[in-house]
């Protein structure tokens, strides 16, 4: 499922929610339930909106696969796991 940012305006934070792409959250409310998330003073009739560019897995929580892959080593994820199946890759594709 994808990653989405929603911004409210009334109290200036932003909250990422991961949800299928049919689901839409209107209200701050609606948002914090989904969410278990505080609403504070902010009331739960207060329109929030989803920002454009929300959604891409770089977003996503760093992993340590990404961590090492900032700081330039290799990935050792796969270390010691069997051969993969799938042939190797070549200019044509």
């Amino acid at each position: 499922m994808p990653l989405y940012d929603y911004f409210c305006e009334e109290n200036g934070v932003t909250l990422e929610v991961v949800h299928g792409m049919s689901q839409r959250f209107e209200t701050w409310g609606q948002l914090c339930e989904y969410a278990k998330a505080e609403l504070g003073d902010t009331p739960a009739d207060t329109p929030v909106q989803r920002l454009i560019g929300g959604g891409s897995a770089v977003n996503a929580p760093v992993t340590p696969s990404k961590s090492l892959k900032s700081y330039g080593q290799a990935s050792t994820s796969l270390k010691n796991t069997p051969a993969m199946a799938a042939p190797p890759r070549t200019g044509k594709f």
